[in-house]
């Protein structure tokens, strides 16, 4: 008969599921941060702190599309879940146009991003 502990055990992807949830969201939520901090230097023509900034985000790229088809479905809960607001739309977007840019989700989001938002990909983006 299992004992209580492997009963909790047993469903060990749920338990991955949630833990990659909580990371891609707090991954996303970062580089929203990160936004924020690039919008203020390349407003100061800080070019020293906008490359620091965009050196950060490109990790969070790099991070994020070595399980890029996992996170793929996190990535766009999150930006149904942030839809209402728009800065919060730039790291989904910033992201999945970094890792996915054929995907759907990449797409939508781009088509309801504000013109400061679809700007500041610009700044950060090839």
């Amino acid at each position: 008969m299992p004992s209580a502990t492997r009963t909790n055990r047993a469903n060990p992807a749920c338990k991955r599921l949630d833990l990659r949830q909580d990371l891609v969201a707090r991954q996303l939520d970062d580089v929203n941060v990160l936004a924020e901090a690039l919008v203020t230097a390349l407003n100061e023509n800080d070019d020293v702190r906008s490359t620091a900034i965009r050196v950060s985000t490109d990790r969070y790229v790099l991070a994020m599309g070595w399980s890029r088809d996992r996170r793929l479905p996190v990535i766009a809960a999150y930006a149904n879940e942030h839809a209402e607001f728009d800065d919060d739309l730039f790291a989904p977007a910033f992201i999945l146009k970094s890792i996915a840019p054929e995907h759907a989700k990449t797409s939508e989001i781009l088509g309801t991003l504000s013109d400061n938002v679809r700007t500041l990909l610009t700044h950060i983006l090839p």
